[in-house]
């Protein structure tokens, strides 16, 4: 009985974890779409509702009740004092998944997400929903230049889809690669930028290939240790980027010649931090331990947003996760996970595409999800939130 109880709980977790992140699917592609979606509040509330139910009807251990609550305190601080409730969605989604396999969620994310980008992109060529071309002038030598969108409103969050998709793609079928698929993404890459003159995306698919193809065809690779240790490096570095950015972001009169040189190559985005509000933007000299709820412009440095947005505290505690997450594919020789998760890391330094209010945009969370737990180190006794003081109980056997 205990048993078949157990199941019943399990699959209806599973239930409905999936049913929340059909929605936030959904929500993700009516995002990308040239329709307006008026009920997109509304429907993450009810997203996070079914994982907050997944949750509670889910066993942890002690330490995990533990890095729950904590995570949730700064999740709550943060948004009792930005009104931003993306981060308290982040942690409940993170520890919902706890007991599911990760990689069949993210087929299902992968198909998904695919399944409709091709129908906003069919939409567009029907003349039903959205352009197949951008409608928005360019500027420098793209000022000239028609760039293909397929429906998704810019060619520049065509060619990130493009790229996110297919460094997934790469993570989930890697097993069944060859050679020359890797020569076919090489292609995808050359045609994306072609119809996007996005370079920032073809620079990191030309990453992410190169990355994955050499940690697989060279196996020692996948289990050095200074692999690791340098994605942890290379992360911290575009960090410190992104904080030294904040802090000399001006007009380009008033920056360094090398610094202007530098944000001439990425197209702006560091004088982009200055450029808003009271003038002074989203400079280091705005940024709070818990932000603000005036902080809330858009612009593309993710890991400036990640700071500026949502607060000093949080934004080194998502640092810290995201370096422990990339040292343990080591541990679990996951070393495609590794490229994944680095890919987004660099990208992040750049495109704020994985900070935002979308949950299903940062494939990162999902990892998360499937490997917290396990990082916690070895596994203890566990238990559901209402018989949460057994867990303190020695020789306590759950009826």
């Amino acid at each position: 009985m205990n048993k078949e109880r157990k199941c019943n709980l399990e699959a209806l977790g599973a239930v409905l974890f999936y049913i929340g992140l059909a929605i936030e699917l959904l929500i993700l592609i009516l995002d990308k779409s040239a329709w307006l979606n008026a009920w997109e509040g509304q429907m993450f509330r009810v997203s996070f509702l079914f994982f907050a139910m997944k949750l509670c009807i889910t066993k942890y251990s002690a330490k995990e009740w533990a890095a729950i609550i904590g995570a949730g305190l700064i999740a709550g601080i943060c948004y009792l004092v930005s009104t931003k409730d993306e981060a308290v969605r982040a942690v409940v989604f993170v520890a919902a998944m706890k007991g599911l396999d990760g990689k069949k969620v993210l087929k299902t994310v992968f198909w998904t997400t695919l399944a409709g980008m091709a129908v906003l992109a069919g939409l567009s060529v029907a003349g039903v929903l959205g352009t197949v071309f951008e409608q928005s002038a360019g500027y420098g030598f793209k000022a000239d230049i028609q760039r293909v969108c397929l429906g998704l409103g810019n060619s520049n969050a065509l060619a990130i889809m493009i790229w996110a998709l297919m460094t997934l793609g790469i993570y989930l079928y890697h097993e069944k690669m060859k050679l020359w698929n890797y020569g076919l993404l090489l292609l995808l890459s050359m045609v994306t930028y072609i119809a996007t003159v996005t370079r920032t995306a073809l620079l990191m698919m030309l990453f992410t290939i190169v990355l994955a193809a050499v940690l697989q065809y060279f196996p020692k690779l996948q289990k050095a240790s200074w692999v690791y240790g340098g994605g942890v490096l290379v992360t911290l570095f575009c960090v410190a980027f992104s904080v030294y950015a904040a802090y000399i972001s001006d007009w380009y009169d008033f920056m360094p010649g090398w610094v202007v040189k530098i944000d001439r190559l990425i197209t702006g985005r560091i004088a982009s931090i200055y450029s808003f509000g009271d003038g002074r933007g989203a400079r280091l000299e705005k940024w709070k331990l818990f932000s603000d709820p005036e902080y809330y412009q858009y612009f593309d440095m993710g890991y400036v947003r990640l700071f500026f947005w949502y607060g000093i505290i949080p934004g080194i505690c998502c640092v810290a996760v995201l370096c422990l997450l990339l040292w343990n594919f080591k541990k679990n020789q996951d070393y495609m996970g590794f490229v994944l998760t680095l890919s987004f890391a660099v990208f992040t330094t750049i495109e704020a595409h994985a900070v935002s209010v979308y949950i299903a945009r940062n494939y990162v969370l999902f990892l998360l999800g499937a490997y917290w737990a396990a990082m916690l180190g070895k596994k203890t006794k566990e238990a559901h939130w209402w018989k949460f003081r057994t867990l303190f109980r020695k020789n306590q056997v759950e009826p």
